[in-house]
């Protein structure tokens, strides 16, 4: 019997690129409707108008409390229509999913619940480190909160989602298998600068030949070899942490430090701050792609097929959608398409792995409103912590 002798010819050859488009707008107008918010927000200055100058250091930390999480209340609410429309309708719509919708809010709800509960902590850690220290105390504080985020990535993905972690005998027990019902989770490597164990999904050993997952996994560790995954979480970890200082900065010019006023004037900062990491980011983190591509099929035993029907197969567990407009991908796209894979492009170029996904988990530490807005994640509790890689 031949290695796919046991797969279906048909499930994923037939690639409907509708499901990725009809995502990508979804984002676009998410990520839109957020960055309007924002904007506006900040030239009205709404955080004073609301009345939120409740400050921590004058000893009304309750209050504050009781503040921020009101503001993760509303946050949650004004997200809930493209949640719907991104975890529950579109899959449905493109037979990507048979859940009911008492399935999916139940999912929602625990993701959502944890997801939010991150936040508000998060958000209160800058207003205390605002109330008790200096500017920098409060730049110092939310880059350990990135670094913890980092580190407690696998934990808090499991409490969001409710993977169930199984093992393998790969990699040296350097690998761990997780199932989950979300067909675009693809994992990666824990660890916050060095590598830790690469966490891959269930789904692979069904939707790839055994010679097509051996591909994948080396592809995962030439992202350690090549240098991408370090320079990946270097540049995620520095865009976040700039992004932190001028946004505290900017927001201690406008309000007290301290209160809940301040913090929310951050975060609405940040979240500009996060937006133009959604444009500039995706380029380095495609050559971050093409650089692991390129080291595959120098090795001896490299098959370019292979390569290129392994990437065919795991893009139909995400977009389904195999070529993009050269524009549309130079923007919205952190991944390249297939066809441009088969290219076999090599950067000539700075490319960092994962770089701008990462990013937008790393978001929460600032207090990003896009975090879970993308269209990759919108809706997808499974995705909120960890965003698809290649």
């Amino acid at each position: 019997m031949s290695e796919t002798d046991n797969q279906d010819p048909n499930a994923l050859t037939d690639t409907d690129t509708g499901y990725g488009r009809a995502r990508l707008w979804l984002g676009i107008s998410g990520v839109g409707f957020w960055v309007v918010v924002a904007s506006a927000a900040l030239i009205v200055g709404l955080p004073q108008r609301l009345g939120m100058g409740v400050s921590v250091a004058s000893g009304d930390a309750p209050g504050a409390a009781a503040a921020l999480a009101a503001v993760v209340g509303v946050y949650v609410l004004l997200q809930l229509p493209l949640d719907l429309l991104g975890g529950w309708v579109l899959p449905r719509r493109f037979e990507r999913s048979d859940d009911g919708l008492a399935t999916y809010a139940a999912r929602w709800l625990r993701g959502v619940t944890v997801h939010g509960a991150v936040l508000w902590l998060c958000l209160m850690g800058l207003t205390v480190a605002s109330a008790y220290g200096s500017w920098a105390i409060a730049v110092l504080g939310g880059a350990v909160v990135a670094r913890l985020l980092l580190a407690l990535r696998a934990s808090l993905a499991r409490t969001v989602s409710g993977f169930a972690v199984g093992t393998s005998s790969n990699a040296g027990g350097r690998e761990a298998v997780w199932e989950t019902h979300d067909p675009g989770f693809t994992g990666g490597w824990t660890g916050v600068y060095a590598p830790g164990v690469s966490v891959r999904p269930a789904r692979w050993e069904a939707e790839l030949t055994a010679a097509g997952l051996g591909v994948a996994l080396r592809r995962r560790e030439l992202a350690v070899l090549t240098g991408g995954l370090r320079r990946g979480r270097l540049v995620a970890l520095g865009f976040t942490l700039v992004g932190l200082m001028l946004s505290l900065w900017l927001a201690q010019r406008m309000t007290t430090p301290g209160t809940v006023a301040n913090t929310l004037t951050a975060s609405l900062w940040f979240t500009l701050w996060s937006f133009g990491g959604l444009l500039v980011l995706p380029t380095v983190s495609r050559r971050g792609v093409a650089a692991v591509d390129a080291a595959y099929l120098c090795e001896p035993d490299a098959d370019p097929a292979l390569l290129a029907e392994v990437a065919r197969r795991l893009d139909a567990l995400q977009d389904g959608e195999p070529t993009r407009p050269g524009l549309v991908e130079t923007i919205f796209h952190p991944l390249p398409s297939v066809d441009n894979r088969k290219a076999g492009r090599t950067p000539t170029r700075f490319g960092a792995w994962d770089a701008n996904r990462l990013t937008v988990y790393l978001g929460l530490c600032g207090g990003s409103l896009l975090t879970r807005a993308v269209h990759c994640n919108a809706g997808r509790p499974a995705l909120w912590v960890w965003l698809p890689t290649d």
